[in-house]
């Protein structure tokens, strides 16, 4: 398999198939744990359309990322992993699209190998090409029991939505590459103190416009990105290890474990104490 970055899928000669695709409502589900045993046998975009938070975890708890309303997340075949959602609305809204793409050889392609925010949506515009894309296939599936109908309409609905993840995608993206090295940078040292300078100067940019650059690619500032990072590997060590918290702390780069403390509840709602005890008893 190939991998190609999500610009040449949108200009390339790629073909698709979608194997399946569902809108999915997580109020009275909050776990998925499907892929967890066995690997992803497709590839999946998958779309986050309500305030919430869908975490993703490797097989071996490893967090991966959370994503939020708004964010695209590919999931490539052949991975294993599960999924918590924490809801912060009544209701939970996502959706999934199994699919496989190919090129003119009938060469599978992948987006990524790993698990990957693609793209974030400010606007609802994308969920609007997801409907007609879901109503196209279903209409295609009945098809296939004795009715008549175009299967070129899903094809147009895709692309359709395909093209507006690309243009989410490369307007994020036009602010992270003029700090790419300090970001990766940034990402590589999540449990250390450095300052944000080192990573403006990596980048060979001022730190103001690093900051901006910054904020606009992410949503955050520098710091609150680090530690998002932090928290997020905290989380991991509370469920899947014995560490104490102040060990925990330490590790993930907070020298003080009361400042961590009181971040982790600000974040979670919980402390890093209670939200073990919660994981241990479920």
């Amino acid at each position: 398999m190939k991998i190609i970055s999500l610009n040449e899928l949108c200009y390339t000669n790629v073909d698709f198939k979608i194997i399946d695709l569902f809108h999915e409502n997580w109020i009275q589900r909050k776990e998925f744990f499907l892929y967890k045993e066995k690997a992803r046998p497709s590839s999946a975009l998958f779309f986050v359309c309500s305030s919430t938070d869908v975490v993703f975890f490797l097989a071996d708890g490893t967090k991966k990322i959370t994503a939020k309303k708004g964010d695209v997340v590919f999931i490539p075949k052949g991975t294993r992993y599960y999924v918590r959602v924490f809801e912060n609305e009544k209701k939970t809204d996502t959706y999934t699209v199994n699919l496989c793409f190919f090129d003119d050889q009938q060469n599978e392609l992948l987006l990524n190998d790993k698990i990957e925010l693609i793209a974030h949506f400010q606007n609802n515009h994308p969920f609007f090409y997801l409907q007609r894309l879901n109503c196209a296939f279903h209409r295609a599936s009945e098809a296939s029991h004795g009715k008549t109908y175009n299967f070129a309409k899903i094809k147009g609905e895709f692309f359709l939505l395909l093209d507006s993840i690309q243009d989410s995608a490369s307007k994020k993206y036009s602010f992270y590459y003029p700090i790419k090295r300090g970001i990766e940078a940034l990402m590589e040292e999540w449990n250390q103190n450095e300052k944000i300078e080192k990573y403006a100067l990596l980048s060979e940019v001022s730190i103001t416009y690093f900051y901006r650059c910054f904020r606009k690619w992410s949503g955050k500032s520098p710091v609150e990105y680090r530690n998002i990072l932090r928290l997020s590997n905290a989380e991991s060590l509370l469920i899947n290890t014995d560490a104490k918290v102040q060990e925990i702390s330490q590790a993930v780069g907070f020298d003080d474990p009361f400042y961590f403390c009181r971040l982790f509840t600000s974040v979670y709602g919980i402390s890093p104490k209670g939200f073990r005890e919660y994981y241990q008893k479920k």
